[in-house]
């Protein structure tokens, strides 16, 4: 039997890292958490542009994704770091309370109610520090490969994402869920025009008409703002690199999800539930997207990026892959795994079961790019409506 060596969890969930989250519940203390995470090794700070003037269904959605987000099994403990308004918009003892559902440590660190910023830095630094020593007493042990959730990513799609880069993502998800495990793919534009391919792999009608409205709505939507979105995308960028048109760039971008059955269709910022092939409704901003994978559950993350994109992710390790030789040579620092074209093309499944030792070692300790370097911290929430 196939293992890695991760973290298993009290709500029977398993880790590919052990940090301490320290989670802002609003803007005004994003700089306070980032403090305090840079104060204390093992800590990561997830901060986010949302404040108080939230309306719905933002406010109910960024709250359901701060709470999936501290659940993810590669938490071991969460700190809420609040300003501590009178009837915030995003209450931090409800966000705490439904965090501890799943069975880890939740505190408050709340800086009107410590009596000032500097107190509330010194209070969270040390609890973040007791949290922090807890979890280092938890020891990595071998679990089996159905405990992985494998998020796959893409960005900066060329003609070689598709069958590829992508494609090389899709082998390994579908190798990770034939074991018993579970991963998903996002990104709702990117689908507009192949989402009938996705549709026809659902499980039952519900999960297919569910698959098939999240793209409708989501064209409706840029219909109303006025965008022309057909023109839009594929953007500049892609067809430089030599994409057609947007049914191409969807076709290419759906590789990614493999070739196993569509089980669930969810809303940006909820938790899968099941086994199997997800589908998270997220817009086609990477960083935006990337969390929402993160709060479905993920617990390592691939990302095909043949424009080399910098940035990672607070608490799961995102590993960057490309088919582009001189992107791999020219950037060490950015870019993890290098596929062969060739062998893409030919030996698809060789590809995919490389890529799948790399996403066991990654998910069993061995660090990325960048986790290496340390540039994690860049992260970012989807909102929908306009603020009050």
């Amino acid at each position: 039997m196939m293992e890695f060596f991760g973290y298993l969890r009290q709500d029977g969930l398993a880790g590919t890292r052990n940090h301490v989250g320290i989670i802002s519940n609003g803007v005004c203390t994003s700089d306070a958490a980032n403090r305090i995470a840079r104060e204390v090794n093992g800590c990561v700070a997830f901060t986010h542009r949302e404040n108080c003037a939230l309306i719905s269904p933002d406010k109910e959605i960024v709250f359901r994704t701060l709470v999936n987000l501290g659940k993810n099994p590669n938490l071991a403990a969460v700190l809420v770091v609040s300003a501590g308004c009178v009837d915030p918009c995003l209450d931090p003892l409800a966000i705490a309370d439904a965090i501890a559902e799943a069975k880890k440590p939740v505190e408050i660190c709340s800086i009107h109610q410590a009596g000032g910023l500097m107190t509330a830095l010194s209070q969270g630094i040390n609890r973040a520090r007791q949290m922090a020593g807890d979890a280092s007493r938890i020891k990595r042990q071998s679990l089996p490969i159905s405990m992985l959730r494998h998020g796959v990513e893409c960005g900066g799609s060329t003609p070689l994402s598709g069958p590829v880069t992508n494609a090389a993502q899709g082998a390994a998800l579908d190798i990770i869920i034939k074991n018993g495990g579970s991963g998903g793919f996002s990104e709702t534009p990117e689908v507009i025009g192949a989402e009938q391919r996705i549709a026809a792999r659902a499980v039952n009608n519900d999960v297919k008409q569910r698959m098939i409205k999240v793209v409708q709505d989501y064209e409706t939507v840029l219909r109303n703002s006025g965008l022309n979105f057909f023109g839009a995308n594929p953007d500049p960028q892609n067809i430089k690199d030599g994409l057609s048109s947007i049914e191409e760039k969807a076709v290419g971008a759906i590789r990614k999800g493999g070739t196993t059955p569509l089980t669930e269709v969810l809303g940006y910022g909820e938790r899968a539930q099941g086994k199997g092939l997800f589908f998270v409704d997220t817009p086609g901003s990477d960083l935006v997207s990337l969390a929402g994978l993160a709060a479905a559950g993920c617990n390592v993350i691939t990302y095909s990026t043949e424009c080399a994109v910098p940035y990672g992710f607070p608490f799961v390790p995102v590993i960057k892959i490309t088919a582009r030789k001189d992107h791999y040579q020219q950037y060490p620092d950015i870019l993890d795994y290098l596929v062969d074209i060739d062998a893409a093309v030919t030996r698809l499944r060789d590809v995919g079961e490389e890529l799948f030792k790399l996403i066991l070692e990654v998910a069993s300790g061995r660090k990325t790019q960048n986790e290496i370097i340390g540039y994690v911290g860049t992260c970012d929430l989807w909102r929908i409506a306009p603020t009050s």
